[in-house]
């Protein structure tokens, strides 16, 4: 089984410089993905109207990148919305038809929050929900991330689900980049939910 990627980017330049172009996770995975034989694609999002409109339509892939700034609170949008799995002002309804994806937000500490990412996980109806509990450099999210999707993939041609066992797999195969990114790292920064 082939699994297919999806990446989400917001703008991550300094606001001030009024930069929409130069950041662009796509440039990474759309090769990587090529590669892999993974079917990709990949939309700016600044807003909440732009989640609401990609959203309510029927998304193919099976993992949905989130890459940006995010925090204990949620991921940011380039307008400054905040994502933070309440479905409140502004924020529309998942359409059903993109219930059951793997998430993975590419971004700092969602993760040390566990409340933000259970609700981002239900907000999302997600299969399951990937998030960093520690700072992180964009460029050991994308290794973490392309050895991840590989695990996924493994473990999907092999049954019909990633589970906690595989996810600790994952963890013991990539403990030992774990002070790559952060020096004095004592936990794996990838948490799943």
């Amino acid at each position: 089984m082939t699994i297919s990627v999806r990446v989400f980017d917001t703008i991550l330049d300094d606001r001030k410089l009024k930069d929409t172009v130069s950041r662009n996770s796509a440039d990474f995975w759309k090769p990587f993905c090529k590669s892999a034989g993974w079917p990709f694609s990949h939309e700016r999002i600044h807003s909440y109207a732009d989640l609401n409109f990609l959203m309510s339509r029927k998304i193919k892939e099976d993992v949905i990148i989130f890459s940006g700034h995010g925090n204990e609170s949620g991921f940011f949008l380039s307008n400054g919305d905040c994502l933070d799995g309440i479905c409140g002002d502004g924020l529309n309804e998942i359409h059903p038809k993109n219930h059951s994806k793997y998430i993975i937000f590419s971004s700092c500490l969602i993760g040390k929050a566990s409340k933000t990412s259970d609700q981002l996980k239900d907000y999302f109806q997600a299969k399951r929900l990937f998030s960093y509990q520690h700072l992180m450099a964009d460029r050991y999210c994308f290794l973490y991330e392309s050895i991840l999707l590989s695990s996924i993939e493994k473990a999907l041609y092999k049954k019909d689900n990633f589970t906690e066992s595989d996810f600790e797999a994952f963890k013991e195969n990539t403990m030992f980049m774990k002070n790559m990114n952060e020096s004095h790292v004592k936990k794996h920064p990838m948490l799943m939910f």
